[in-house]
């Protein structure tokens, strides 16, 4: 079997070490991969957005399995154009990737779903933002709608700074198309966890430790990442 991972990132590396261990897979490539990853797999020269020449070269080459891992090709659509080709992928289709892509969709889906959620607004216009800050509660977030390299959301503990914020995505276009429309956010605080599932739509399967919040015992491990299966809990299904 010949696996192609779209990605370059230490998920993808993570990605690879395990698919590697399958005697059924003959071929590992990965697009464009990593120094570490070009350890046990061959990397391909494009840059992992680079749909039409992830996918021709896919084609051509017969792999039997692709797995997408960013979120940008997901959301341009790399799954959909594998399966019109006969590739079989792990990865959500554009349609169901733009719950990430898009921060006004999210929210939009949590509240119509009554999926708990911090307060929020939406704007496609500046001047609205803006006098909507005006009245808010500080601190506030204020957040790219689409995707930003992870730099998309601002943390404001006041009005200039939220206002300055808004410019910034709205009129200054620091995130290009993906700051044209903005998520003003209420500002909260606690403990975060990230939550990881697979599903094939009709089940979902909790894959993920979730590491608990520090104390003064496991404060030098939570510091070092050095976390063990001791120090974390298993999400309940």
């Amino acid at each position: 079997m010949k696996v192609l991972i779209v990605g370059g990132g230490g998920r993808e590396h993570a990605i690879a070490l395990k698919i590697k261990e399958n005697p059924e897979v003959t071929a590992l490539y990965a697009a464009p991969g990593n120094g570490g990853i070009a350890q046990i797999a061959t990397c391909l020269p494009f840059k992992a957005t680079d749909v039409d020449g992830i996918v021709r070269w896919a084609a051509e080459n017969k792999v039997d399995f692709v797995i997408v891992a960013p979120d940008d090709p997901l959301c341009l659509g790399m799954v959909d154009a594998l399966a019109a080709q006969g590739i079989p992928a792990f990865g959500p289709r554009k349609n169901a990737a733009i719950i990430e892509g898009s921060k006004v969709f999210s929210k939009n889906l949590m509240k119509k779903y009554g999926i708990p959620t911090a307060a929020y607004e939406t704007f496609d216009d500046y001047d609205a933002a803006v006098k909507y800050l005006q009245t808010a509660d500080m601190p506030i977030v204020v957040k790219a709608d689409g995707l930003a390299l992870g730099k998309g959301v601002l943390i404001c503990p006041d009005r200039e700074s939220a206002v300055e914020a808004v410019a910034s995505m709205m009129k200054e276009a620091k995130f290009g198309a993906s700051g044209a429309r903005v998520v003003i956010e209420e500002f909260l605080t606690g403990p975060e966890v990230s939550v990881l599932a697979f599903t094939d739509s009709k089940t979902v399967k909790p894959a993920a430790w979730a590491p608990l919040p520090p104390t003064p015992a496991t404060r030098p491990n939570w510091r070092s990442a050095a976390w063990t299966k001791s120090s974390c809990r298993r999400l309940p299904p």
